[in-house]
């Protein structure tokens, strides 16, 4: 995570998830930059907005492209972000036909944001195998399960429960989140096309067309231009405090259950203490508290991103670039450590009413 304390590996992968995070490295961003530029050029052939000869010069220019990543951060450091440095690099060497032939039309936002959605897509592939994982581990727990534990309300002693009830309810909620997830990855994969000021106007007369060529190009759905509706980037927000959130309040039961006098569970390891050898600390289960409380957390920051005044904003707007992949990797890290944590259990409950 962007963190350099929780990321530096003092702390191991427990706050961190590498195959998250790797899908937001500048070599993965870039190349799907290429993507987005290589579908433009080719949408723009397609429609007759330019010549076979300069799109042909072009699309050989981005097949061969290898960016400097070094200039690019450079000039970022100057514009605020990296499209402007990387399609001068793209259009470096071509001719002016030709290097119109590249970008032209589009603006940094659209490059930025389709990245953006390129990426989600391929990290909700990743967030929904861990889930679908950490549900079947909860169903075979469900289905093995044939003991009674001391249900607890208001952190008190209620009656007995079976434990199947309590498995239930760290499951249906995960559930919901998996269905749910085909709708958010519906809604959020659309294209981002809208030019400068969000017209949609080129070429001329044919910028909806544009934008549907570009969206089946990538893979993508299209829709209207949303520079300044940021609703699809706090849904995907809103996503992951579910998640996380439900896997917290797993993670906080199974702490107190397994604390000394309650022992209705019982967990292979466990953490140790550097003064008392005694203890095996319940680490996993802390760590989706902590990993949810963050996620949570990031949320009210990411709200802060629908504040996109007039037609685009820049501080709004980076607000998401430092707040989302935190997010992401934090969810990642839950759901992994979900899974493995569910594996650790020996014994939930006992065979006798508590």
């Amino acid at each position: 995570m962007t963190n350099a304390f929780t990321s530096s590996g003092l702390f191991g992968d427990m706050f961190q998830d590498p195959a998250i995070a790797a899908q937001f490295a500048a070599s993965v961003v870039l190349q799907h930059a290429v993507v987005f530029e290589t579908a433009w050029t080719e949408t723009l052939l397609s429609l007759g907005a330019i010549t076979p000869k300069d799109a042909k010069t072009a699309l050989a220019a981005l097949r061969d492209f290898d960016p400097d990543l070094e200039a690019i951060a450079s000039s970022s450091d100057i514009n605020g972000l990296p499209v402007p440095g990387l399609v001068d690099q793209m259009r470096a060497g071509l001719k002016e036909p030709n290097a119109k032939a590249i970008h032209t039309g589009t603006t940094s936002q659209d490059v930025l944001d389709t990245v953006l959605v390129l990426t989600l897509m391929d990290v909700f592939d990743r967030l929904e195998a861990r889930l679908i994982s950490v549900i079947a581990v909860l169903a075979q727990l469900d289905k093995d399960a044939d003991g009674t534990l001391m249900a607890r309300t208001r952190m008190q002693a209620a009656l007995p429960l079976p434990v199947s009830v309590r498995l239930q309810s760290w499951a249906a909620p995960l559930r919901d989140h998996h269905e749910r997830l085909h709708g958010l990855r519906a809604h959020v994969g659309q294209v981002q096309l809208g030019g400068p000021v969000g017209l949609r106007d080129v070429p001329d007369g044919q910028g909806d067309a544009a934008a549907t060529e570009l969206a089946r190009r990538l893979g993508l759905r299209m829709g209207p231009v949303w520079h300044s509706n940021r609703t699809p980037i706090l849904d995907v927000g809103h996503w992951l405090t579910l998640v996380t959130g439900s896997l917290g309040k797993m993670g906080q039961d199974i702490a107190l259950m397994a604390q000394q006098g309650i022992d209705d569970i019982k967990l292979a390891g466990g953490g140790g203490s550097s003064a008392m050898p005694h203890k095996a600390n319940p680490v996993l289960a802390e760590a989706l508290v902590t990993l949810a409380r963050f996620v949570g957390a990031q949320q009210g920051g990411l709200t802060q991103a629908m504040i996109h005044e007039q037609e685009r904003s820049g501080a709004s707007w980076a607000l998401e670039w430092m707040l989302l992949p935190p997010m992401l990797e934090a969810t990642g890290a839950a759901l992994r450590h979900a899974e493995t944590l569910l594996g650790q259990i020996e014994r939930i409950g006992s065979n006798r009413e508590a």
